[in-house]
């Protein structure tokens, strides 16, 4: 199996790896996305979309998450709505070093030539200097060293989104705090996984086919009759399903040596998560509502390996 190397929307993995870089811990972003175990799992919102991460967490919480797995803690802050952004202790914070930040709004990020069709899309980026009403960040998405307005950066900054608490969120100041062995990390992890996704499946949202396979069938069937909108569809091939092929690699990766059965259902879904997309592209709804059939099943098996992990 080839690994994958490439871009991907991997903005809040990219963003924390990049933060630990500033104290010299190279920490690939793979790792990262993995053990914080937020895309394990499937779900339908209430508006009917399909994504392929875990309805009870989300990305602060992973990345928080993850930071603690692999021994490092780090400063976290976020505000109250409707409070102004902080630009004094934004300021002094970035005299001591760079400072991860998100949800931000990415039709707010103006030096993003895209960023008019971009709207209520989150991100996460890491600034890294004030400088007079500028802040110069690196953003994962392909945008290193550049500047935005604070009037901007507070417009993206303030956005809410319903997984997140709150506004503002950042996270600064990482520190290694212990050098928990390979096999320490993965028993964290494993507890983490098996942790976060009997929350989901005890979930409300569970309770009504919203998650896992059953949300990936009912989806497979609307796919079936061509009745996703355009929207939709973008949803789909622009995003969902190509991060849900890269984030099922890494899983593969992640698992290789120390559950192969678990390792080989992963590659096996990242396959499919890109035949998925591939026939998405080219409107052939049939055949993406098949391999979504699959995809379900796939879920199903990879849930209940999750489940038995001691």
């Amino acid at each position: 199996m080839s690994n994958y190397i490439g871009n991907g929307a991997y903005c809040y993995a990219n963003s924390a790896s990049m933060l630990l870089s500033s104290i010299g811990e190279k920490v690939d972003p793979g790792l990262l996305e993995t053990v914080g175990g937020f895309s394990l799992g499937a779900f339908r919102t209430q508006e009917d979309l399909l994504f392929f991460d875990n309805c009870t967490s989300s990305p602060d919480l992973a990345i928080s998450k993850a930071m603690s797995i692999l021994g490092f803690s780090v400063r976290e802050s976020v505000q109250s709505r409707g409070t102004e952004m902080p630009v004094d202790e934004l300021r002094e914070a970035l005299k001591q070093g760079p400072m991860m930040m998100g949800p931000l709004d990415m039709g707010k990020l103006v030096y993003n030539p895209n960023f008019p069709n971009l709207g209520g899309s989150d991100h996460y980026v890491v600034a890294l200097s004030m400088e007079g009403d500028e802040i110069c960040l690196h953003d994962p998405a392909g945008f290193p060293n550049v500047f935005l307005t604070l009037d901007k950066l507070e417009e993206a900054w303030k956005s809410e989104f319903p997984w997140s608490s709150g506004v503002y969120r950042r996270w600064w100041s990482p520190e290694r705090m212990e050098q928990p062995d390979l096999e320490e990390i993965n028993r964290r992890a494993f507890t983490w996984f098996k942790s976060s996704l009997t929350e989901q499946l005890n979930d409300i949202a569970a309770q009504e086919g919203q998650t896992g396979a059953s949300a990936i069938l009912d989806k497979a069937e609307q796919v079936r009759a061509g009745s996703i909108d355009g929207n939709e569809w973008a949803h789909y091939v622009y995003f969902a399903l190509p991060v849900g092929a890269r984030r099922a690699h890494d899983y593969g990766l992640f698992f290789k040596t120390i559950h192969p059965d678990l390792s080989a259902l992963k590659y096996a879904q990242s396959r499919q998560f890109g035949e998925c997309q591939s026939r998405l592209v080219s409107r052939n709804w049939e055949a993406a509502a098949t391999i979504m059939e699959a995809l379900a099943e796939t879920e199903a098996m990879i849930e209940a390996a999750i489940l038995k992990m001691e």
